[in-house]
């Protein structure tokens, strides 16, 4: 009975969905990264010490937030694909959620840029960079069960992004300003573990349902 209903789900997909879903979730979390190097060329930038959210501010913001946008619409991007190719049970629509606030999340940040503190509260950009923690920790863990299914080296390789996530992310927070914006950077490349493949197997079974 389980088996006549996963065939009839996967009889459902629809593979044009699942192709423009995966193209735009990898468009979309490398796009972040490109707008960070192309927003480094124009402003001045210490790759050590400086954040990406210092690349958010000046006559150049308009770059990095760009990038902020387009990832945040990857993000979408992959919660709507993860939603339709649904391979697992709660903990992968656990997952879908995670990656639908990480798109909100994301967005937020672009919006509230301000990084000036008013006296000892925190502005809504440095909350916002909180919430990314246990989102880009939760995300690739909550999937990687289920991705099993498909390849054990991209469970190995879910599990490693949000090692690597959370080792560097709180690196960042606790580090000195003289490096820590180089341990935010090899931050936000380890979510590419996760995303990009995330991406990919998007794009394959909308491909291979195609032919």
């Amino acid at each position: 009975m389980d088996h006549e209903r996963n065939h009839d789900a996967l009889n459902e997909l629809r593979p044009e969905l699942l192709v423009f879903c995966g193209a735009v979730g990898a468009l979309g979390n490398i796009a972040p990264l490109a707008a960070m190097l192309m927003a480094m060329a124009f402003a001045e930038h210490d790759f050590m010490a400086d954040t990406i959210s210092d690349l958010g501010r000046g006559p150049h913001k308009w770059i990095m937030d760009t990038g902020f946008y387009l990832g945040a619409t990857g993000m979408l991007a992959l919660s709507i694909g993860t939603a339709h190719y649904h391979i697992g049970r709660f903990w992968w629509s656990l997952g879908v959620f995670v990656l639908a606030l990480l798109a909100l999340v994301i967005t937020l940040l672009g919006l509230w840029d301000d990084l000036t503190a008013q006296g000892d509260n925190w502005t809504v950009h440095v909350w916002l960079t909180f919430l990314l923690g246990p989102l880009y920790l939760a995300g690739p863990l909550v999937m990687a069960g289920a991705i099993a299914r498909i390849s054990a080296a991209l469970r190995g390789a879910f599990i490693a992004s949000a090692i690597l996530w959370i080792v560097f992310a709180t690196g960042f927070k606790l580090a000195p300003d003289s490096y820590d914006g180089a341990l935010e950077k090899i931050a936000v490349a380890a979510t590419l573990i996760w995303t990009l493949p995330l991406a990919w197997i998007l794009w394959r079974q909308g491909r291979n349902s195609l032919s």
